[in-house]
């Protein structure tokens, strides 16, 4: 069959000898665009559907690939979704996140080719890198059920009401996108302190329903270099806001188990610490590699040390808050344990004092106490 000679070739291509590939895409390409079209299809189809099978979901598999390929196997993704009539609702909030849509009627690829403007025999090259790409990607823990697997529906919405998420967008926004450093750090203590009274609020009433906790998973990917410690970042958000984090450092990812709302919210901030981070270590383009790790790590050292004991005021204020976050914790601490039974602890060093000084004055800036106000005179 073409699409296993096409499966073949990414092996070889994968195993580190790209110049035997040729032949496998010109013998493929002989047959035709229709042909090789379909074959290509098959072949991708049958990688990616591997990938369901191993854990990974629609957005990790975009991330996970070169971003010379992100628009062939967004198309390959939004292909074989497409066959499924049951989707779990992440799957279809990450499909129309990464803008997996079914464009083209008939063999995919000669149309993507006509788009990038590449030959067929270019096209099927690219194909190969994919499939190579995608093959070797290891086997993940199943955050949410796989297409065509039933899942329970949600009776109650969950995650960060939609209101309060356009209001906690647009203050980190005018945070990343400030110059000045004190304007930057009002606008993520406010944020963070709204999304902290929001969960509070939230976790009061399902206390008062009486709803079982449940954790959920995410997964968030770190934009390289210094993936290492962007994640120690995150973790220190995370625990900040009462979930797990584990760093798959040869992936560039972090797993997240919490509530979904405290996903949700460790998720936003993070990112947007990092934005505000890369943009204090934007004022030194000439400092080397050991400075920026060192400053990234202080920086997340920091954080955790500004943040560890603070808890949170609102919680302590409301004692009907006490079962309902025993619960959660309880539900977050088993989900973790069960995906990640040997997890271990990973320690950085740093080798730039300079970056290790800025890093610190650096978060010293970002001041994210909930509730914290500022006292003038």
């Amino acid at each position: 069959m073409l699409a296993a000679r096409l499966t073949e070739a990414a092996a070889v291509r994968s195993r580190g000898t790209p110049q035997a590939v040729s032949a496998y895409v010109r013998d493929v390409a002989a047959h035709g665009p229709e042909q090789a079209g379909a074959a290509a299809a098959s072949a991708m189809g049958h990688t990616v559907e591997l990938l369901w099978r191993r854990g990974w979901l629609p957005a990790d598999v975009v991330a996970a690939t070169p971003r010379s390929l992100s628009t062939l196997v967004v198309d390959v993704v939004a292909a074989q979704t497409a066959q499924y009539r049951q989707l779990h609702p992440r799957w279809r909030q990450q499909l129309a996140e990464i803008g997996a849509d079914v464009w083209w009627t008939g063999a995919h690829l000669p149309l993507w080719a006509e788009r990038k403007r590449l030959s067929l025999v270019e096209a099927l090259a690219r194909v190969v890198d994919l499939i190579a790409a995608l093959m070797v990607l290891p086997q993940l823990p199943h955050l949410v059920p796989a297409p065509g697997e039933s899942f329970a529906r949600e009776t109650k919405p969950t995650g960060v009401d939609a209101r309060v998420l356009i209001r906690v967008r647009g203050l980190l926004a005018k945070a990343e996108s400030t110059a000045f450093p004190e304007e930057a750090e009002a606008l993520s203590a406010k944020a963070q302190e709204l999304m902290a009274r929001y969960a509070f609020e939230q976790a009061v009433v399902e206390g008062i329903d009486d709803r079982p906790q449940d954790a959920a998973a995410h997964r968030l990917w770190l934009e390289a270099p210094y993936q290492g410690p962007k994640a120690q970042l995150v973790d220190v958000v995370a625990g900040a806001n009462r979930c797990r984090a584990v760093f798959y450092p040869k992936l560039g990812c972090v797993v997240l188990v919490g509530h979904e709302t405290d996903v949700e919210i460790v998720t936003m901030l993070s990112r947007s610490l990092q934005v505000q981070a890369e943009h204090a270590l934007g004022g030194s383009p000439s400092r080397g590699r050991a400075y920026r790790h060192s400053f990234l790590v202080a920086y997340a050292h920091r954080i955790r040390e500004r943040l560890a004991g603070a808890g949170a005021p609102a919680a302590s204020a409301d004692t009907r808050l006490v079962p309902v976050l025993a619960k959660r914790d309880a539900a977050v601490t088993a989900r973790f344990e069960a995906m990640f039974p040997g997890v271990r602890v990973r320690r950085s060093s740093v080798s730039s004092a300079d970056g290790w000084g800025a890093g610190v004055l650096a978060a010293d800036r970002a001041d994210l106490h909930p509730g914290r106000r500022r006292i003038a005179g």
